[in-house]
C-alpha cells in the first residue's frame, strides 16, 4: 500500500467525522446550554430553543471560530481532491505535478493545526465566559479532535513521499 493510499484512507474518515461535527450543535455543553459552531441550544424548564450561535454572548469570537472551522473544512477537502482526482492535473505544469503531494501534505498539516486551534479557542472561551461550571466535551468535539489527528497523520504520511 502506497503512502498516497494510506493518506487517502486517513482523509476519508477525517472528512466524514469533521463534516458530521461541523453541522451539529453539540460540541460543548454547559448547564442549560449546548454550543456548536453554527447553533446553540438553550434549555429552560419548559422548552429548548436553537438559536444562531453568533447571537449568543460574544459574537466576535464566534465569527473567528466559524472562519477557522471553515478553513479547516476546506483544508480537509482540498488534499483529498488533490490525491484522488487526476483531472486536477490537467492544467498544472509538469514541475508542479511533482509537488502535488507536498502541497497536499502542507495543507493537511496546516488545517490540522487550524482545527486544533479552533477546538482550543472554543473550549477556552466557553470556560472563560462561564466561571460557575466547566464546559463538558460532547461527541461532536471528540469527532473534530479525532478528525484533526487523522488529518495530521495523513499530512505526516504524505511527507514520506
Amino acid at each position: 500500500m502506497t503512502y498516497e493510499r494510506v493518506s487517502v484512507a486517513l482523509l476519508v474518515p477525517a472528512n466524514v467525522m469533521y463534516s458530521m461535527a461541523f453541522v451539529t450543535h453539540s460540541w460543548f455543553e454547559l448547564p442549560g446550554a449546548s454550543y456548536g459552531l453554527w447553533l446553540a441550544e438553550f434549555c429552560d424548564y419548559l422548552r429548548c430553543q436553537l438559536i444562531p450561535a453568533f447571537f449568543t454572548e460574544e459574537p466576535v469570537w464566534y465569527h473567528i471560530l466559524q472562519i477557522l472551522s471553515l478553513l479547516g473544512l476546506i483544508g480537509m477537502t482540498v488534499p483529498l481532491i488533490l490525491l484522488t482526482s487526476k483531472t486536477v492535473d490537467f492544467g498544472i505544469p509538469e514541475k508542479l505535478k511533482m509537488k502535488r503531494h507536498q502541497a497536499a501534505s502542507t495543507i493537511c498539516i496546516a488545517s490540522g493545526f487550524v482545527i486544533s486551534l479552533s477546538l482550543l479557542m472554543f473550549y477556552g472561551k466557553l470556560d472563560e465566559s462561564h466561571t460557575k461550571a466547566t464546559p463538558q466535551i460532547r461527541w461532536s468535539s471528540v469527532f473534530a479532535g479525532v478528525a484533526c489527528l487523522l488529518q495530521l497523520g495523513a499530512g505526516l504520511v504524505l511527507t514520506q513521499i
